[in-house]
């Protein structure tokens, strides 16, 4: 499980005034701290996951496809939207 708060209070010590949060989309925070799975409409595609996140001064959520996966071309912006969240 995430802590959103933690990370953002890690990251503003490491990057400082670089820090900039506003590309992560706040509908998804809860799902970020929790590891639910959702469905996310990208627009062009729908696709279901887990909420991770990015490292570096300007983070944004990511959608993880499994538990296994370190990484994933599905970035989360301010116009993609939570469908429903998938019980397990």
């Amino acid at each position: 499980m995430g802590n959103y708060a933690d990370y953002i209070n890690r990251k503003k010590a490491e990057y400082g005034n670089k820090f900039d949060a506003s590309e992560l989309n706040p509908a998804f925070i809860k799902y970020f701290e929790n590891q639910q799975r959702i469905e996310v409409d990208f627009g062009y595609e729908t696709k279901r996951g887990r909420i991770g996140i990015t490292t570096g001064w300007r983070p944004v959520f990511l959608l993880m496809l499994t538990r296994r996966s370190i990484g994933s071309m599905y970035t989360i912006n301010k116009e993609d939207k939570i469908l429903k969240v998938i019980s397990d």
